[in-house]
């Protein structure tokens, strides 16, 4: 970690402190709302793709 710049290194520290605690099953649910998110936000990006390529033609 060394490589990293100082605040990259103090960000990564704070984040490991922060998760020390965490509720695993709070985590989980998080997680797949994240997951959810991140699956809707690829269809919408496949959705406009498609309608470029065929609004280009």
């Amino acid at each position: 970690m060394s490589d990293l710049p100082v605040e990259k290194q103090f960000t990564h520290m704070m984040f490991c402190q922060q998760i020390q605690n965490i509720d695993i099953d709070s985590a989980k649910q998080l997680l797949t709302e994240l997951h959810m998110l991140y699956l809707g936000q690829q269809a919408l990006m496949v959705k406009i793709a498609k309608q470029e390529f065929l609004g280009g033609m």
